[in-house]
């Protein structure tokens, strides 16, 4: 078993982890800031290098932010993981990813995930503007069985 009860395979060297190493090389990648105390991280580790990661901020109960960084390719398990945290370990209805207006292949990735672009805030990066992409809860298909053990997409904590 893996994060949160998820069943990661180990074969050909993969692994799924979370801590401080995931979010410092994810802040990295992404010139962002990693606060530990503040912030959650989940990674991809393949045969000890990690490949793609998370930093999860800004939980206020209903929503929380995304920070996705990827150097390699993802697993099934990983995406179950990543979209699992959120919704179903957080409680939360809506994942929110910022995106810099001229990334296209991250703008690319975060619709193929599934996120929709909600809003765009003008010159709120250093290449200009950031688009706000979001994800619901009941429109994510990474917690249906084919990424992993059957998931509870039920609300967090609810009976």
């Amino acid at each position: 078993m893996g994060l949160n009860r998820h069943r990661v395979s180990g074969r050909m060297g993969w692994r799924v982890e979370s801590g401080d190493r995931i979010g410092y090389w994810v802040a990295d990648e992404l010139e962002l800031g990693f606060h530990s105390g503040r912030s959650a991280a989940i990674g991809l580790v393949k045969d000890g290098e990690i490949v793609a990661g998370v930093i999860y901020e800004g939980w206020n109960r209903r929503s929380i932010i995304a920070h996705i960084a990827i150097k390699g390719r993802m697993t099934p398990s990983f995406l179950a993981a990543i979209f699992d945290y959120p919704f179903n370990v957080c409680g939360v209805e809506k994942v929110i990813c910022h995106v810099e207006v001229g990334n296209i292949e991250s703008a690319r990735l975060a619709e193929n995930m599934g996120f929709i672009p909600e809003a765009r805030l003008a010159d709120c990066h250093p290449n200009g503007d950031i688009v706000l992409y979001t994800m619901k809860r009941a429109d994510c298909r990474f917690l249906e069985d084919r990424y992993g053990q059957k998931i509870n997409t039920s609300r967090a904590g609810s009976s």
